[in-house]
């Protein structure tokens, strides 16, 4: 049984494969190109808004950041699916790929050579996630679903937001699908943020790139790789 099983590398997107972010990206993009400036604007500065009582510890720190993710969605609200593959195209090959990380993709490169399951974990929109995958050939991509409504994007997610506890939900419910038999022991995963500790645990080798401080820490002590 044992040498049916497979080992997989999970790859965190923003700030770990690559350094640029998604709301940076997007947020840019509608400025320019005159796409939902309301809505992008709105975003921005109804988040920024809350770090005041992030700060002061009116909200939690995961509330804070579910906010961010969460609401994201709101930039593509009222844009057809058409469109918006030509906005996610953009965002891939102009934005987000151009920052890669040359390190981490030497890392996933090796990981295709010795032939893991390559998956692309993130909370940022499946659709987006998908293309990326594609141009760089990884097996998989799970993210956070959009709803649409009568062929456009509603400006909402569709529970739960791939976070934290929900990208272990979400990844494990894939593999299941999937009949994928997992080696976790000898797995790897790779991520930036301090949430993203329970993808990090699930595997043998866990590897903190470019990590926050909480991440920083917990890497020290339990003697992860860091980049």
């Amino acid at each position: 049984m044992e040498n049916n099983m497979k080992k997989v590398a999970l790859f965190d997107l923003d700030g770990t494969l690559v350094a640029a972010h998604i709301w940076t990206g997007l947020f840019r993009h509608h400025l320019k190109n005159k796409v939902n400036r309301f809505p992008a604007v709105w975003y921005l500065v109804s988040h920024l808004a809350l770090t005041p009582f992030w700060k002061m510890k009116f909200i939690t720190t995961e509330q804070y950041y579910r906010s961010w993710g969460k609401d994201l969605a709101q930039m593509l609200k009222g844009i057809n699916i058409e469109r918006a593959k030509e906005i996610f195209d953009w965002l891939s090959d102009e934005y987000l790929l151009p920052t890669l990380r040359k390190d981490v993709f030497q890392k996933l490169k090796k990981h295709q050579e010795k032939r893991h399951l390559t998956v692309l974990l993130s909370g940022s929109f499946q659709e987006l996630l998908e293309i990326v995958a594609n141009r760089l050939n990884i097996d998989f991509a799970v993210g956070t679903e959009l709803e649409t409504i009568k062929n456009k994007f509603s400006g909402r997610i569709i529970p739960p937001l791939c976070f934290g506890q929900g990208k272990v939900e979400k990844i494990s419910k894939l593999l299941a699908e999937k009949n994928l038999a997992i080696d976790f022991k000898e797995s790897f995963a790779y991520a930036d943020g301090f949430f993203d500790v329970p993808v990090l645990e699930m595997v043998g080798h866990p590897v903190a790139v470019e990590p926050d401080e909480k991440l920083l820490k917990i890497a020290k002590n339990k003697g992860w790789q860091i980049i």
